[in-house]
């Protein structure tokens, strides 16, 4: 019978151990490691970087000495086995419990008080399962099917659930964190990739994604593919809306090669750019360009579109979009614009957005087919 124990939570704990080695390492690597490097970049203040590489092992490593040192001092064996990972468990939920204020919040938080609380909890259900483990009556089955194993993978299972819910699981956070990862590194084709199909954003990936278009010379021809925020106000770092973690502000403003020291608003300031011979350039033209249609102002666009374009040249897709509204919506417009096939798909998207009274419903019939348009943030974003 003794025997017939042992086997099974043999079986049990490798079953375990593996669950939890395989899980540590995905969950790091995969999902958290912006997360980990943005932490580690504030708290160093920036004199340190974090690698996913080394910081997975050592992660997973210091981790899972803290199990087997709680497994030696419980020695749970049975069916309270996986009450052994709970400490390493909950050390790395904390480790990932991060959010977007953490320049300003207490990395800590509550935790500095509730994981004393939590562990001294825990001390009291070890040793009341201790006092238990005696008692459990021999396995029928033993190994990977037996009831012993399952009943610890359910715990482990659970336990996963609760560091996933406590780790940082904003979408947003995580998108610039990866987007600031890759351009630090110089990949900013890898940064315009980031979240394409993301529905939610704020005014910080607003920037970045206009930044990283920028870089690789596709802002007129993408810009209105991304959900946006904030208007031309997100275009450039303002330290409270507009933030960034890592990467350095000097990596937006040399796109320009200026930085002035009074602070300027983003037109002000791309205008005052390009009224300079020396730092204009086909960048800070493009930026001006989009703010304006970033704050839906037609007008200043159709203005300054001559001074920057030949319009009877091809012309960037959000530029043209822009163009065919502004016929439409303008009895007297300065620049009469035509382009056949693009009209057609104006009307096509009136028809569909106006066919519903719904505000909901107006936006739903023209998302699928119009989501990646000028015309559908013009009209269809709400203001």
């Amino acid at each position: 019978m003794s025997r017939q124990r042992k086997d099974g939570t043999i079986v049990m704990k490798i079953l375990c151990a593996v669950f939890f080695l395989i899980f540590t390492t995905l969950y790091v690597s995969c999902y958290q490691p912006d997360i980990l490097a943005v932490t580690q970049h504030v708290l160093s203040g920036g004199a340190t970087h974090y690698n996913s590489v080394i910081g997975t092992v050592l992660i997973t490593l210091v981790l899972w000495l803290v199990q087997m040192a709680i497994y030696g001092w419980t020695r749970l064996s049975h069916r309270a086995h996986a009450l052994t990972y709970f400490p390493s468990m909950l050390l790395l939920a904390v480790l990932t419990d991060v959010s977007s204020n953490l320049t300003t919040d207490n990395y800590l938080g509550v935790w500095v008080w509730l994981f004393p609380l939590l562990m001294i909890v825990y001390a009291g259900v070890v040793w009341l399962f201790r006092q238990l483990e005696p008692m459990e009556p021999v396995p029928f089955s033993i190994g990977l099917f037996s009831r012993v194993a399952w009943i610890n993978m359910l715990q482990m299972c659970l336990m996963v659930l609760i560091v996933c819910c406590i780790g940082c699981s904003d979408t947003v956070f995580h998108c610039r964190m990866r987007m600031e990862s890759d351009m630090l590194r110089g990949d900013y084709k890898a940064a315009v990739n980031v979240g394409k199909n993301v529905e939610v954003t704020d005014s910080s990936l607003t920037m970045l994604r206009i930044l990283a278009l920028s870089k690789t010379g596709t802002l007129p021809e993408r810009l209105f593919e991304y959900p946006l925020v904030g208007g031309s106000q997100a275009m450039l770092p303002n330290r409270t809306s507009v933030r960034l973690m890592m990467l350095p502000e000097d990596s937006v403003y040399s796109t320009f090669g200026v930085v002035l020291k009074e602070k300027l608003s983003p037109m002000t300031y791309l205008r005052h750019v390009n009224n300079s011979r020396k730092y204009a350039s086909q960048a800070s033209r493009d930026w001006q360009l989009c703010g304006y249609l970033l704050d839906r102002n037609l007008d200043a666009f159709v203005q300054t579109l001559p001074r920057y374009y030949d319009i009877r040249k091809p012309l960037p897709k959000a530029y043209r979009e822009a163009l065919v509204i502004y016929n439409h919506l303008r009895k007297k417009p300065r620049i009469i614009y035509k382009e056949a096939v693009m009209d057609a798909d104006y009307d096509d998207f009136k028809k569909a957005f106006y066919s519903s009274s719904n505000g909901w419903a107006r936006r739903a019939n023209v998302k699928g087919n119009f989501g990646k348009s000028y015309w559908y943030y013009y009209i269809a974003v709400n203001k």
